[in-house]
């Protein structure tokens, strides 16, 4: 056999021990896997069956307690003088004297005179009214002593029943008249003569004066102002939804408060009436307090700002719950027995920090006031009580 023919057999040889080698290497690697896949479902881990533990918040709660809340109004207003009253002159003529207390801010008191006007020629004229009506009487006399006189001579000389102008009837009506008359123009002459002096109407202070001494005053001319510093009101405006608690009229006594210099001061007042009509340009409604005298027996001075926190009507059997605790508009989550239900609320009065409200409440109810991201229907809290 030739190099080349055993050469070529060599070759045969080890392609047939390459092919045998890769058979069983293959083989192997089918074996290997079989078996691992074998001990990976036998000795596989299960899956522990056991249901994760739920985490249960803790909550703050606060017991619901449904009261008696009476409504106080905050508002402010100005003191005003219930009487003030502007003086005029009702007769003309020269002014003669003049009140040292008929200045700006003097006080009067009722009846003191602040003005007087010449009398002479208002004396006169009721000396002249008096005289007309003596003329009067007089006339009247002497036609009843004619009427007398004419009977008698009728029964003695006439025949039937005297007539009414024989009697004198007509001159006794028109002289009876003319007394009716004279007694008025007296009257008038007297009033005239009265309306020469001009006096306070009531205690209190004046406001402007308005006249000299000497000088010539035509009826009607303005002589001075006055106003009472005792009997003062205060105008008190409400917002509608105020004004709907005030009630028809409201309740005790409160205080005016007002700061002057670095004294703070305070009268008592109680609301006196209120006002039927609503302000279109506000839209509010205005009650009217009275101002009382304070311990000391002083009075704020007129045109004072005021300012005061007013009772209005007692609400029944409603909440007084923390701002913070509402939800949205008017909800709120109560925990009862563990367990979160929602509640809606009518929100009746908003204050700085807390809000009076009325809802369907049940027994066992308590507010929450934690603030849960999600709170859902039936969820299980963990409650502890608030403050």
């Amino acid at each position: 056999m030739n190099d080349e023919a055993i050469e070529i057999e060599e070759k045969e040889r080890k392609g047939s021990i390459h092919a045998v080698m890769s058979f069983v290497l293959a083989l192997v690697l089918i074996l290997v896997g079989f078996g691992g896949l074998i001990l990976f479902v036998v000795n596989k881990v299960k899956a522990s069956q056991e249901e994760p533990k739920k985490i249960i918040p803790s909550v703050t709660v606060a017991l619901i307690e449904p009261k008696a809340h009476e409504v106080r109004i905050s508002t402010q207003g100005i003191v005003e003088s219930r009487r003030e009253v502007m003086l005029a002159a009702e007769v003309g003529g020269r002014v003669t004297a003049i009140s040292p207390q008929l200045v700006d801010g003097g006080r009067v008191k009722r009846g003191d005179l602040l003005v007087e006007i010449d009398q002479a020629d208002y004396v006169a004229g009721v000396a002249r009214a008096k005289a007309s009506l003596a003329d009067a009487e007089l006339a009247l006399e002497v036609e009843k002593a004619r009427a007398k006189q004419a009977l008698r001579d009728w029964d003695k000389l006439g025949q039937g029943e005297a007539p009414a102008l024989v009697l004198r009837e007509p001159q006794i009506a028109s002289a009876e008249a003319r007394i009716v008359s004279s007694s008025a123009e007296v009257e008038r002459a007297e009033r005239d003569l009265e309306r020469t002096r001009i006096v306070a109407p009531f205690d209190g202070r004046v406001r402007t004066a308005e006249v000299e001494e000497g000088a010539v005053v035509m009826p009607g001319a303005r002589v001075g102002e006055i106003y009472s510093d005792r009997d003062l009101e205060v105008r008190l405006p409400f917002s509608l939804r105020d004004f709907g608690y005030l009630g028809d009229g409201a309740g005790g006594e409160f205080e005016l408060r007002a700061t002057m210099g670095n004294q703070k001061k305070h009268w008592p007042a109680k609301i006196d009436r209120i006002e039927g009509e609503v302000e279109r340009s506000t839209l509010s409604g205005h009650g009217i307090a009275r101002v009382m005298a304070a311990e000391d027996g002083s009075f704020p001075p007129v045109g004072l700002f005021v300012e005061s926190v007013v009772p209005g009507v007692r609400l029944e059997d409603v909440v007084e719950i923390p701002r913070s605790a509402v939800r949205g508009q008017n909800t709120v989550w109560v925990e009862n027995g563990g367990v979160l239900t929602k509640r809606e609320v009518e929100i009746l009065r908003s204050r700085r920090e807390h809000l009076i409200t009325r809802g369907n409440f049940e027994d066992g109810d308590r507010l929450v006031l934690t603030r849960l991201e999600a709170p859902l229907e039936g969820m299980k809290v963990n409650a502890e009580d608030g403050e």
